[in-house]
């Protein structure tokens, strides 16, 4: 019994010694838990109102003839950056991702009229108040059209004096719609246009990002270090002409349409800031990862804007400039906000 009985005294001193020390411990972490929150405090207009947040994400890979493979994984990586470390919820954030599974049917499959819907819903959309931050973002192929044998020539380009227009390609671009018609890519014209409006309705605070580039010379092949680039040729069923009109008939409601088919068409650099993959000249490109391909450019941004350079309340110009880190691609920024913050944080 004795040497129980010491024993047991030995658990009691030990045991209260112990809960002694664990109430010193949670006391210390009182007022440090005090400036953590003070810290917060003070560190919360850096933070981004996910209330007022809205996104749409266009990743495509499975072109019908030369499919892309780092499109979708690229999309689906700035939408984990906007839920987990901006804070906005899933269901504020629309995705249309061309897989090799992509349902006709689905709304969300990236065809042309499906894209051009979603961006038009923006318009009208009555939870997003004016004010609200939209973000855009496409990776899939960029395409650019010569319209110097077309009769549509305002902006032309210097070198050689071609006259360009930039273009995004739908997953369904060159194919036949229920009409019979060809489909054609969508228009830097026609995206300015729609962008413009949603400016009008809810303000300029429009991000667009696009992961591709605008070439007017194509090579489709791999490189040795297994990358794709994300240009090709235009359609070969439909022209300039044809993909100017299928914006315009869908833009001439608008209350403030200026014609993308006028000879004195400019874009509208209030409307939104635009970040782009590279240079004139340069190649967007997908490179193999660990699991899957990815964009070059997208996957730099994501690293740069998770490491909380946002936070410091950063201009779109001075992020371009934290992107630029590889050889081969310069990214550009443009638009009459480019100087405000990321975020367009007061």
């Amino acid at each position: 019994m004795p040497p129980r009985g010491r024993f047991g005294n030995a658990i009691h001193r030990i045991f209260r010694s112990e809960t002694s020390k664990r109430d010193n411990v949670e006391g210390s972490h009182k007022p440090c838990s005090l400036r953590e929150s003070l810290s917060m405090n003070r560190g919360a207009r850096h933070r981004i109102d996910a209330s007022r947040f809205w996104a749409v994400l266009i990743g495509i890979n499975a072109y019908e003839r030369t499919p892309l493979r780092g499109c979708v994984s690229d999309a689906l990586l700035v939408k984990s950056f906007l839920i987990n470390t901006l804070g906005v919820p899933e269901e504020r954030i629309q995705c249309l991702l061309g897989c090799q599974n992509s349902i006709p049917s689905d709304p969300f499959t990236p065809y042309r009229a499906n894209i051009v819907e979603v961006l038009y819903s923006l318009i009208n959309r009555r939870e997003i108040d004016p004010g609200d931050n939209i973000f855009i973002y496409y990776a899939g192929y960029g395409s650019c059209y010569c319209r110097d044998d077309h009769f549509y020539k305002s902006t032309c380009d210097s070198i050689g004096n071609f006259c360009l227009t930039k273009a995004l390609c739908p997953l369904d671009r060159d194919t036949q719609d229920h009409d019979g018609k060809w489909v054609p890519d969508i228009s830097d014209r026609e995206l300015d246009a729609i962008f413009a409006e949603i400016s009008r309705v809810k303000g300029h605070k429009i991000t667009f990002i696009a992961d591709c580039y605008y070439a007017r010379n194509f090579c489709r092949c791999i490189e040795y270090d297994g990358s794709l680039k994300r240009s090709v040729w235009p359609t070969y069923h439909s022209d300039v002409n044809d993909m100017l009109r299928a914006g315009h008939e869908r833009l001439d409601h608008l209350p403030r349409y200026r014609s993308i088919l006028s000879d004195d068409w400019r874009p509208d650099m209030s409307s939104h800031v635009t970040l782009t993959a590279c240079q004139e000249g340069q190649v967007a490109k997908e490179m193999p990862g660990k699991k899957v391909y990815g964009g070059v450019f997208t996957k730099t941004l994501v690293r740069v804007l998770k490491s909380g350079a946002w936070k410091k309340k950063i201009t779109y110009v001075e992020l371009n400039e934290l992107l630029d880190q590889s050889y081969f691609q310069t990214p550009v920024v443009t638009g009459g906000h480019k100087n405000e913050r990321v975020w367009y944080q007061v």
